[in-house]
C-alpha cells in the first residue's frame, strides 16, 4: 500500500510541474461561438463558417468548405507576442466531413511581420486532417520558435489543389518551458 501511495504521490507532482511548465496564450473566440470573430479571414474567399453542425462543444464550430480546385482557405487567429527557442503547442479538435486537404498551422512571424516557417524552407508546422478522421479527435502539434520570432499565430488552411470540408473546435495556443 505504502508504494501505491508513493507512486501516487510521485504522479500527481509530476503532473502538477508538467502543468505548470506551460502557459495557455488566451485565443479570443477559441470555439467560434462568436461566429469568426477575432479570426483574419481575410484570403478565405467565405470557405469557413461558424455553424451547430460544426460544434464539438458549445453552439457552434467551425466549418471549412473548400469546392475550389484553385483556391485555399485561409482563417488565422490573432498573433501573440512569442520567443525564439520556446516551444509552442496548438491543440483542437477536428474531423474530416469529405475529402483530403487541410491542415492547423502554427505560423512564427519576425518583426517584418514575414514567415519565418515556408513550404520554400521546409521547416512549416502542422497537423494535417486525415481523409479517415471523421470522428471527433483531439489533434496537437508542436513546434519551435525559429530565430528572429516575435509573433505566433494559429492558421487553418486548406491546400490550394484538393476539394475537403473539415470541421474544427476548442482551439488553445500553449508555450511550453524547457
Amino acid at each position: 500500500m505504502k508504494t501505491f501511495v508513493s507512486g501516487l504521490s510521485l504522479s500527481l507532482l509530476v503532473s502538477t510541474a508538467v502543468l505548470a511548465a506551460e502557459k495557455v496564450i488566451a485565443l479570443p473566440n477559441p470555439g467560434f461561438e462568436e461566429q469568426t470573430a477575432s479570426w483574419n479571414a481575410a484570403n478565405d474567399q467565405g470557405m469557413s463558417v461558424a455553424i451547430p453542425e460544426a460544434a464539438h462543444g458549445g453552439k457552434l464550430g467551425l466549418r471549412v468548405t473548400d469546392d475550389s480546385k484553385t483556391l485555399g482557405s485561409s482563417l488565422a487567429a490573432q498573433r501573440f507576442p512569442a520567443t525564439p527557442g520556446k516551444n509552442y503547442e496548438v491543440r483542437f479538435h477536428g474531423r474530416s466531413v469529405k475529402g483530403e486537404g487541410i491542415a492547423v498551422y502554427l505560423r512564427f512571424y519576425n518583426e517584418k511581420g514575414e514567415f519565418l516557417n515556408t513550404p520554400a524552407l521546409k521547416n512549416q508546422i502542422n497537423v494535417p486532417i486525415r481523409r479517415a478522421d471523421t470522428e471527433w479527435k483531439a489533434y496537437s502539434k508542436k513546434g519551435v520558435a525559429p530565430a528572429g520570432t516575435v509573433q505566433v499565430e494559429v492558421w487553418i488552411h486548406s491546400f490550394t489543389a484538393n476539394v475537403v470540408t473539415a470541421d474544427f473546435d476548442d482551439f488553445v495556443l500553449v508555450e511550453l518551458e524547457g
